[in-house]
């Protein structure tokens, strides 16, 4: 089983998707697990969220595991304002969340 982690950088936008999209398509049909470090991901425009959303579906189909690292609060309400929900992103940042509100002693 093949793992990798993608950093997403700070921005995606219209401007940058190009890249982003070839790096998760290869990602996609190479791996058996993704980690998308969203730790430093602040801003991101309808066509990213776009990107992001298609890409979460299409992990989904193929059976590839998606998860998110470090999600921030601002790039989730930017989703939501959106409105775009992303099942896998939205559990994750439930998980941390509730871990850094309630750490297990």
């Amino acid at each position: 089983m093949s793992i990798d982690t993608l950093a997403l950088g700070t921005e995606i936008n219209i401007r940058n998707i190009q890249p982003l999209y070839q790096q998760l398509l290869e990602l996609l049909h190479r791996v058996d697990e993704l980690i998308l470090d969203a730790g430093e991901l602040h801003k991101v425009d309808t066509a990213g969220a776009q990107l992001l959303y298609l890409f979460a579906l299409s992990c989904d189909k193929r059976g590839l595991k998606l998860s998110w690292q470090q999600a921030q609060p601002a790039f989730i309400a930017q989703l939501m304002r959106l409105g775009i929900r992303i099942p896998t992103l939205d559990s994750d940042f439930e998980k941390e969340t509730l871990n850094e509100d309630y750490p297990r002693s």
